[in-house]
């Protein structure tokens, strides 16, 4: 069962996520919080995966960062998906492994990423 996701918006790389803890506790604590909660506002009326599960991430990016440092965003994209409903857990009980990653260059302003959640069932 293939379920198909798209975040939209420009997600916090991991140098702006270190930057914030480096500024204080809260500001780190505060982006992380941010990031998840606009995963979960867009993924609330998303079907519920029912089975652990495999992830493949398509990256809609406009910067100039390397590749591992916009992934870092699949922190936030699956806490977001179990804040809102869509995967029960993201443990390794759940989430079994990863499809890989695709980056496309898109203009600034159309950033996204497309989540693909493979079931196994």
């Amino acid at each position: 069962i293939l379920v198909l996701i798209t975040i939209t918006g420009d997600l916090a790389k991991l140098n702006e996520h270190d930057n914030a803890n480096r500024s204080n506790r809260f500001a780190g604590a505060k982006l992380k919080k941010d990031m998840t909660d606009l995963v979960a506002w867009q993924v609330k009326s998303k079907p519920q995966v029912k089975n652990p599960c495999t992830i493949t991430f398509h990256w809609y990016y406009s910067s100039k960062h390397d590749f591992d440092n916009i992934r870092f965003s699949a922190k936030y994209v699956q806490d977001g998906l179990v804040k809102g409903g869509v995967l029960k857990d993201d443990s390794q009980k759940w989430v079994l492994g990863y499809d890989g990653d695709y980056f496309i260059k898109v203009d600034k302003g159309k950033e996204k990423v497309v989540v693909e959640i493979n079931e196994v069932v």
